[in-house]
């Protein structure tokens, strides 16, 4: 069975300031809550991963390998964060190397090998797009890829991603889905994709079904009400 079947995967949510008041029960509909790291979220990293009945995995988002320290990873690790996602990745070479930094900080911190997964966050760095070189084998630690339209249109300098129907979609923007897409399929892993975070109720439900019949198994939601639609979905 396909891995890109987004009625059966739960989605992820990237944590603004509401979605951390959320009860347990409804951040359990999630497969995982992601926190920008290094934006004052330490103590609640920390709360979260004790928090009692959680289902969900607490995410970490860091930033591009080129910038990221081995003492940010061992804090990360030490308050219980179970996986990180690389924003701006450019490829393998960089999934490889963010491998080796989290084997040395679970070494150091005295955890189970391999504990920590990785997602790979495409747009930021546009290169990594256009990398000849497969993710097939590169790391057993990698979970997913998310594609980050809106970052790829920054980084461009093109239109952002629509956020409803009537709306064209600009072609780096739809070149860069298809391409997370293919990589993700190719690797054997899952395909997730970053929602609008301006598209309310009736734009979010077309974008599921958007990234649903595009190959993606799942969406980054941006907001509560977007994770509730989604996880309906």
């Amino acid at each position: 069975m396909s891995v890109n079947r987004l009625q059966t995967i739960r989605p992820l949510l990237l944590a603004e300031g509401d979605a951390l008041s959320l009860d347990v029960s409804v951040l359990n509909t999630l497969a995982g809550l992601i926190l920008d790291a290094g934006s004052g979220h330490e103590t609640r990293i920390a709360a979260l991963s004790q928090l009692e009945g959680r289902a969900f995995a607490l995410l970490a988002r860091v930033e591009p390998i080129e910038l990221l320290h081995e003492d940010e990873l061992n804090r990360l690790l030490g308050d219980g964060i179970e996986g990180v996602v690389l924003t701006g990745c450019r490829g393998r070479a960089d999934i490889q190397k963010l491998d080796v930094m989290l084997r040395v900080a679970e070494a150091r911190i005295g955890l189970p090998a391999n504990r920590t997964r990785i997602y790979a966050e495409y747009g930021a760095a546009p290169e990594g797009l256009l990398s000849p070189h497969t993710l097939a084998g590169c790391s057993q630690r990698l979970e997913g890829l998310i594609f980050n339209g809106s970052a790829l249109a920054k980084a461009v300098g093109c239109k952002e991603p629509a956020s409803a129907a009537h709306q064209g979609v600009a072609a780096p923007v739809l070149a860069g889905r298809a391409n997370v897409v293919l990589r993700a399929h190719e690797a054997g892993i899952r395909a997730y994709e970053v929602l609008s975070p301006t598209a309310d109720a009736a734009a979010t439900r077309w974008a599921l079904s958007q990234s649903r019949n595009d190959g993606f198994a799942s969406v980054v939601c941006r907001s509560p009400e977007q994770a509730v639609i989604a996880g309906v979905g």
